[in-house]
Parts: structure tokens; sequence; C-alpha cells
């Protein structure tokens, strides 16, 4: 076996021996080298065009601001005393007008009867010249709106919103605002036209002082219904209804007792209510539709002082029937009143109360309420929409208020409820309208 394995090792050694080139191996293949291309001919420059100016970019939205520099900064501690100043409004964004800047001399005093009393204060403006503000019409007179015990800050303007729906003959604009008085911030308050007979706002015309018979005796006037009797004219009728002269504010004594007569014939036709003959006495006197409108959107706030005793604006044109022009002030309404069960949903408030327990009594009327309301009730559910963009349009406004005034977890009167958040305060505001109206819409529906 050795001999054999010797003999094959000879046999390998002697065949390597033979031959001629010794194994190798071959180089990897190298790729081919690339290929030029030509170069291209040059394209000639082209001229260079101006560089565009960068397109500004849009102011943020923010609400406006009224800053009001009083003399020697002097306190406002009257209703009936005005103090000297200046105010400037700044509205960057140019949200409500064209410009985002006025600026004015002023005079600017207290206002309101319990609102007065709470510590943010409601003022009135009166501008040395007419100007036209946030783009509306140019007056010298305007309000600002303290809000206190609406936590929501926008019952009022909500309000408006459903005179607007309702078609009111006068609807003020309402414009939230960031307010500093003297260089202090006081919170956000409500901007709007003071109540008054102008162009623009109860845009009739008043009797002068020779309009004493005739046709010229007739109108017109501007009254308001309101338990204070705080105004220069005033008397009750028949029925102890308060009745306050606007305007004229001193009529003629052949002007107060042509005014006393027809609130007095007016008020004994709705409590004689009886039979046909009698449904068309009060209405040859009075306005029915603005009657019915003032009616859904008193009923709907159920508003505290809706019942023919606070609040109630009456014109009476010449040659006219009375009508109720606008309304005003809803601070309290809405549930926001611990009142009895002014804070549930359900239930009659304006309905029962003085003139429209006995307008209800007549089929006619009845019928016209709830055409009406029929004819406006998809307008009304798209209220908390509109107040979902209102509390955009305040975008934490709210929240420097509240640390002004740190009162959302606090009772201030009247409140029903204290929840301790907007938030929360907002959802209480929206759950109770929107059970209102369904309420509403069933049980008018069913007279």
């Amino acid at each position: 076996m050795k001999k054999i394995c010797l003999l094959l090792t000879f046999c390998m050694l002697a065949l390597f021996a033979g031959c001629e080139d010794p194994l190798v191996i071959p180089p990897a293949l190298e790729e081919d080298p690339p290929v030029e291309e030509p170069e291209k001919p040059s394209e000639p420059e082209k001229p260079s065009e101006p560089e565009k100016e960068p397109e500004p970019e849009p102011v943020p939205y923010s609400i406006p601001v009224v800053r009001i520099t009083t003399e020697n900064g002097a306190k406002i501690e009257s209703k009936e005393d005005y103090v000297n100043g200046t105010v400037r409004i700044e509205d960057p964004s140019k949200h409500f007008s064209s410009v985002d800047v006025y600026e004015g001399t002023m005079r600017i005093r207290g206002r309101g009867n319990s609102t007065w009393g709470m510590p943010k204060k409601p003022y009135r403006i009166k501008l040395d010249e007419k100007a036209s503000l946030f783009g509306l019409a140019p007056e010298k007179d305007w309000v600002l709106l303290a809000n206190y015990s609406d936590k929501t800050l926008m019952r009022n303007i909500v309000a408006m919103e459903l005179s607007r729906i309702c078609g009111m003959k006068w609807t003020p604009t309402l414009i939230s605002v960031d307010v500093y008085l003297n260089e202090e911030y006081i919170g956000v308050y409500t901007f709007t036209e003071h109540k008054e007979v102008a162009e623009g706002r109860v845009d009739i015309e008043i009797v002068e002082e020779g309009d004493n018979g005739g046709e010229a005796l007739t109108g017109g006037y501007y009254l308001e219904i309101e338990e204070a009797m705080d105004e220069t004219t005033c008397f009750k009728t028949r029925f102890d209804t308060p009745v306050m002269f606007q305007d004229p504010e001193e009529p003629t004594a052949e002007q107060l007792a042509y005014v006393k007569d027809l609130m007095d014939r007016f008020e004994l036709a709705v409590e004689n209510i009886q039979n046909e003959r009698d449904y068309i006495r009060y209405r040859e006197l009075f306005d029915i539709p603005s009657l019915i409108n003032y009616y859904i959107i008193k009923e709907i706030a159920k508003d505290p002082d809706g019942n023919i005793r606070k609040s109630t604006f009456i014109t009476k044109e010449r040659g006219k029937k009375m009508e109720m022009y606008h309304v005003w002030d809803f601070d309290i309404t809405m549930g926001n009143c611990n009142y009895t069960n002014f804070e549930k949903p359900d239930g009659w408030q304006i309905k029962g109360a003085k003139w429209y327990n006995k307008m209800f009594q007549d089929p006619s009327f009845v019928k016209e309420v709830k055409d009406r309301w029929n004819e406006l009730y998809p307008k009304f559910l798209e209220i908390p929409d509109y107040v979902e963009e209102q509390i955009a349009l305040l975008d934490g406004a709210q929240d420097r208020n509240f640390e002004r005034w740190d009162i959302l977890d606090k009772y201030v009167w009247p409140n029903a409820v204290w929840l301790g958040t907007y938030e929360a305060e907002v959802e209480f505001f929206l759950d109770f309208y929107t059970r209102r109206i369904e309420w509403l819409n069933k049980q008018l529906n069913a007279l």
C-alpha cells in the first residue's frame, strides 16, 4: 500500500513539472471608459425680471381697542356730569371699518341703572364732533356696555341678532372691544350706538313745539316704558304702565295730553277684548307686526324685564300707528337670572304679561304669531353657529377680561349659575337657548 501511494505522488509531481506556464488567474473585466458628449452651445441670457415686492402679511384679527384718556386722569364717578377727555379707537385688522385708527376729543360719563352700581362700569361717550365709528352713521353719542353679570359677554349681541332676524325697525350694531381707561385695562366691553332719534338710529321726525293740533299733533314721538321713571317728562297710564318721553324731552301740554290719551285708548281696547269688534279696536292704534316681533324676541330671551314694565321702546310717527321700534338690554336674559324659574328654558314669560295676555285671546293674533314664528324658526336654529363666530372674534379676549375681573367662580347679581370657566358659561347659555326654542316651537304650534 505504501508503495502505491509513493508511486502516485511521484506521477503528479512529474505532471506539474511538464507544464510550460504556471496557473494564472485572469484579471477582472474593466468597464469601458465614458464617452464624452460634445458641449452644447450656451443659450443667450434672458433679460432679468424686476423682483416682485413681497406681499404684506395679513394683519391677524384681534378685537378693536378703545383707549380713553380723561383730562388730568379725572375719575368718572357720575351718570349726570361729563368728564372731558380723548378717545382713540384702533381696528388694526380693519374688520369693521376702512380706517385702522380714529382719534378725537370727547366727554364721558356713567350710564345704566343697576349696572352702574357694579364694579365694572358702563359708560356714555359724547364726541365733540360727529364721526363715523366702525362704519356706522356719523353721530356724537356712543355707548360702552360692561356686561359684568353676563359671563358669556355676548347675550346683548345675540339678542340683537334675533332683532335683525325678526326685522325690527332698528337693530343697534354691537361690537366687542378691549377698553383701556387712562392706560389701565378695564376689560371687554360692547361698543354700540346710543339709542336716540337720529338718522340710522331711531329715524323719525319729532314734533316741534308748535305742533299742537290737527295732523301735526299726531307725531312723531319716541317713548320708553320704564318703571325707573327717570326722564324729564313721565306719566302712568290708567292701567299703571310707566311711560317716559325720550323725544321730545319736554312736550307741550297738548302733546303730553295727546300721548296719554292715545296710550289709555289702546290699553282700554286691549283690556276689553271680548269679541271680534274689540279685536279691531286695538289694531287701529298699534302696529301688530311690530308687537309680534317684539313678543318673539322677548319670549325667546325669557326676559325678566320684558313684561311691559322696562326697556320697551315705542314710536308714534305722524299719521301712523304706534310701533315697537327696537329692543334693548338683554344681559340678564336667556337663563342669566335667579328670579323664579328664569333659569329654566320652559315656561311662558311674555304671553301672560300685560297687553299680551289679552291679545292672545284674539284668534287672529294667535294665528299671526304662529305664522311669523314658523317663518323665522329655521333662522333661530342658526344662532348656535352665530355664537361660535362671536367666540372666534373674541380670540382670547375673554381670558384677559376674566384676569381683570376674577368672577367666573363667583356669584354676581342676578346669576342663576356660576360655573368657574368661560367655556362652561357659554355651554349653559347655548343649552338654555336650544331647549328654549324647542319648547316654544312645540307650545306655540299647539295653540
